[in-house]
């Protein structure tokens, strides 16, 4: 099943539908001391909103193809070994940096891996994945209630406007581990695409001709 376009357990259902009628402050409190997430939901629509989605159970939505963004979704097999080969190397994060978290693989392995985190935080511009991480951090929980419990943070952020000094400097003396598979893809692969997801380009090697057009 999808809420938001996200995918959602049957677990998490469970917990949505028998916090029914709570008010947003008071389910958000809730949420927070069994996952640790700050402000599962901003607004009350957003709750409303949840709640009517899970009543429907024929709820189907397809999922875009988003390559054009480079969206290559890390799989959980291939999170957990770099989890746990960074922890056979004795890395010992208490803050863990997801900077494009997608849908919050990497999050999850570090959860299970790293006892001595004490802060995440998840940077995603696409809101779906935004809903997914949440959704995969609260079944964690929900599954693993003796599980060490970070304050976490998943900003609905584009990476590059994010302002990482708060962190930097909140977390001066702390271990930050930055950790995730960024996305990437070619500007050839746009093209044939025909997507408008292009970088601004410039001649700022003031070439002539074309050279200009092609680089050199």
């Amino acid at each position: 099943m999808k809420v938001f376009e996200a995918n959602i357990t049957n677990s998490v259902i469970t917990f949505f539908e028998n916090s029914k009628g709570q008010s947003i402050e008071i389910l958000n409190s809730k949420i927070k001391s069994i996952c640790g997430i700050n402000t599962f939901f901003e607004t009350q629509s957003e709750l409303d909103e949840l709640i009517n989605t899970i009543s429907n159970s024929n709820n189907v939505i397809n999922e875009p193809d988003r390559a054009e963004y480079g969206d290559f979704q890390t799989n959980i097999n291939l999170s957990d070994n770099v989890c746990n080969l960074l922890k056979n190397q004795n890395t010992t994060p208490e803050i863990i940096i997801e900077p494009t978290c997608g849908k919050g693989n990497f999050i999850i392995s570090s959860l299970q891996t790293f006892e001595t985190i004490k802060f995440i935080y998840g940077i995603e511009i696409y809101k779906p994945y935004v809903w997914e991480t949440k959704f995969a951090i609260l079944n964690y929980f929900l599954k693993n209630k003796n599980s060490n419990l970070p304050e976490i943070n998943i900003h609905h952020y584009n990476v590059f406007d994010f302002d990482f000094k708060k962190i930097s400097k909140k977390h001066k003396d702390q271990k930050i581990l930055i950790i995730g598979n960024p996305p990437w893809v070619t500007n050839s692969k746009l093209s044939s695409l025909g997507s408008d997801n292009l970088p601004l380009k410039s001649n700022f090697k003031n070439h002539n001709g074309l050279d200009a057009i092609t680089g050199k």
